[in-house]
């Protein structure tokens, strides 16, 4: 099954930006963590919700960014799960659509998988340590997933300063807009970082192949599946990994660190034998 879904995966991410479907997306890859997901029906389950709200808006004249926030975060009851907040089940988005319950990025896979169903430009936004999303209709209208609040300048001010400390100011690139792929990636990056802090090597693994497959010439990942193999025990393909990233990159910084990683690895075989 996991083969399987690692093919339909790699298949998605090989489209042009454009074309990935998020929710399909972030759907295979919570799969490849849990026993027995049907993403098909979870995608159903995505549809229903779009078809809830176009019934309820049948009754008004137009769609407004309100209406489809309170849809989400009233009526449907998704919030910010503040308690466990590091629990990996938030970037399931099985789960969260199961629970009503995420993190700031699955929570905004919510709002723009309905988005492109109802034909609502929203996208993401690349907003340091705590993602936003950003609705086009008449003007632009920022979100904060998490907890369902329309945000002024002055409030993501507030928020980013929560973040990064008293003195950050904001800036024009804090508000790029996230690809596809951005979103993707950021997805498996957090998940990353859980199962990296827990020593879970192999769900530490499935999201760096993902990431690859997303970008498949970013050498930094090769350089984590080495640290992965050697925290193994598997010396020999952590050397393996560490010297074919070390002849491909032309970053002086990373090949002195890779150069430095080898080294170790040579002392270690020393003392072992």
């Amino acid at each position: 099954m996991i083969n399987h879904l690692s093919t339909r995966f790699a298949a998605v991410a090989g489209l042009s930006d454009k074309e990935i479907n998020l929710d399909e997306a972030a759907l295979l890859i919570a799969a490849q963590m849990q026993d027995n997901i049907d993403v098909n029906y979870y995608l159903s389950l995505i549809e229903n919700l779009s078809n809830k709200f176009q019934q309820i808006q049948e009754e008004s004249f137009e769609v407004s960014v309100n209406s489809l926030v309170e849809f989400i975060h009233v009526t449907e009851g998704f919030s910010g799960n503040i308690t466990h907040y590091y629990d990996p089940e938030n970037s399931y988005l099985n789960r969260v659509i199961e629970r009503k319950r995420g993190i700031p990025i699955s929570l905004a896979l919510i709002h723009i998988t309905l988005g492109r169903r109802l034909g609502i430009p929203v996208h993401g936004i690349n907003f340091p340590q705590h993602f936003l999303i950003c609705y086009e209709l008449r003007e632009q209208i920022i979100v904060d997933p998490f907890s369902g609040r329309i945000l002024s300048k002055p409030d993501c001010g507030t928020l980013l300063r929560q973040h990064l400390g008293a003195k950050a100011t904001l800036k024009d690139e804090y508000f790029s807009h996230a690809s596809n792929r951005d979103i993707l990636m950021r997805l498996l990056d957090n998940l990353k970082k859980i199962f990296w802090q827990k020593k879970a090597w192999n769900q530490s693994k499935i999201c760096i192949d993902h990431q690859l497959m997303l970008l498949p010439n970013a050498l930094e990942f090769n350089v984590q599946l080495g640290a992965i193999y050697e925290m193994q025990g598997n010396i020999e393909l952590a050397h393996h990994m560490y010297t074919n990233v070390f002849y491909q990159s032309t970053d002086e910084n990373l090949r002195q660190q890779i150069s430095q990683r080898l080294l170790s690895l040579k002392l270690e075989n020393r003392t072992v034998h």
